[in-house]
């Protein structure tokens, strides 16, 4: 069912808050923005997923709006409160998936978050957060139009004047993030790495076993306050993720020599102690060999995008770098770094892209960047109530 929520005046504009899924699938479909037309109707199915399962659950808050110039669709947006989600370790709202045709029409999808917000006592707004992350990623894309299309990191319509919108009607570009294509195979601090740290690579299953080390890990490496905190669920978004990668893209060479690959005693070991046909390539993780505790992971999204048009996946998205308290120095996020590429080649992925780096974290753009190539940058927006 389709409910108008209000008509507005300003050029015969009148904003629905619709649950009517195909009316969503059709907005969609006439103003969603995905660089590869390829993968969009599976961009859109993903979504309208989401959706609806935001609809069942009780804990999430999400409406969607659809913006209509006389029977035109031109504009849409998704208000959203996620009980997980986090800006500088408060609770807030977001909107997501942002397209206005106008500022007008910005204006008044705008209105309505705002409305859906206040009513349930939020007193900020961010977006774009455009949620699921893995499908929409986080930000307003400023720079890099010209680069492909990732799984899990925010794109935008380069003639779009979204932002400018938002500048005027008082949104504050609160954060800044930077993709970094990365440019140097090996790092040198990941060589000398301290003997009583191990690596270990597991299988899915696995890593539902390690899911709570993993977000203890998580709460105690993300020791700064974060401008966008994903909360508890993220881990399974990754496993999803890994579920869906296509199982011939698991099978590797049989004659592997690890020795021929790195001179690492800690790789060639970790390489010789699991089934590289049964791993998930993209979660290397780092122990300590005195306490057998987690103490590092590197958590990156296969270009799913590639599945989806049918071809090998050769890509990644470095998403998530964790080292816990006390570790740090001792080379374990760039011996993760260095694991992490050896041993995804050995699957056929080539490329590898650090993402969503906020320009305020300062360990991390004075660790990545000097390794790194800046392709792409995002804006989050702010506004308060």
């Amino acid at each position: 069912m389709v409910q108008v929520v209000e008509k507005i005046d300003i050029d015969h504009v009148k904003i629905k808050e619709s649950y009517n899924l195909c009316e969503i699938k059709e907005a969609l479909e006439c103003l969603l923005y995905v660089p590869d037309i390829l993968v969009k109707s599976k961009v859109i199915s993903e979504l309208l997923r989401y959706i609806e399962s935001g609809f069942s659950d009780p804990n999430y808050i999400i409406i969607p709006f659809i913006a209509y110039y006389n029977s035109e669709m031109v504009g849409f947006v998704v208000a959203h409160i996620d009980p997980y989600y986090t800006s500088y370790s408060r609770k807030i709202g977001t909107f997501g998936w942002l397209h206005a045709d106008s500022l007008d029409v910005c204006k008044e999808l705008m209105r309505e978050c705002r409305r859906v917000l206040k009513e349930n006592r939020i007193k900020k707004i961010r977006g774009n957060i455009n949620f699921p992350k893995n499908l929409g990623g986080f930000g307003i894309q400023f720079k890099g139009f010209e680069e492909q299309i990732l799984y899990g990191v925010a794109y935008s319509d380069p003639n779009s004047q979204t932002i400018d919108y938002l500048d005027s009607l008082g949104f504050q570009r609160e954060s800044e993030y930077s993709c970094v294509y990365v440019a140097q195979k090996t790092w040198n601090k990941g060589k000398q790495i301290d003997k009583n740290i191990e690596f270990r690579y597991v299988s899915l299953k696995e890593l539902y076993d390690y899911a709570d080390e993993i977000r203890d890990l998580a709460n105690n490496s993300f020791h700064e306050i974060l401008p966008d905190a994903s909360g508890r669920n993220r881990i399974f978004e990754f496993y999803k993720a890994f579920e869906e990668i296509p199982r011939s893209f698991y099978k590797i060479n049989n004659d592997f020599n690890p020795y021929l690959y790195s001179d690492v005693p800690q790789f060639i070991e970790a390489w010789e102690t699991c089934d590289l046909n049964r791993i998930e390539p993209f979660a290397p993780m780092a122990f300590d060999k005195k306490t057998g505790e987690l103490v590092g992971i590197l958590l990156g999204l296969p270009d799913l995008f590639e599945a989806w048009k049918g071809k090998t996946i050769t890509r990644c998205n470095v998403d998530t770098a964790m080292v816990k308290k006390g570790y740090f120095g001792k080379g374990i996020f760039s011996a993760l770094n260095n694991i992490g590429q050896l041993t995804c080649s050995l699957y056929g992925v080539d490329y590898f892209e650090g993402t969503a780096i906020w320009t305020n974290n300062s360990r991390a753009i004075d660790t990545i960047f000097p390794h790194c190539e800046p392709i792409r940058k995002h804006y989050v927006m702010q506004k308060r109530l």
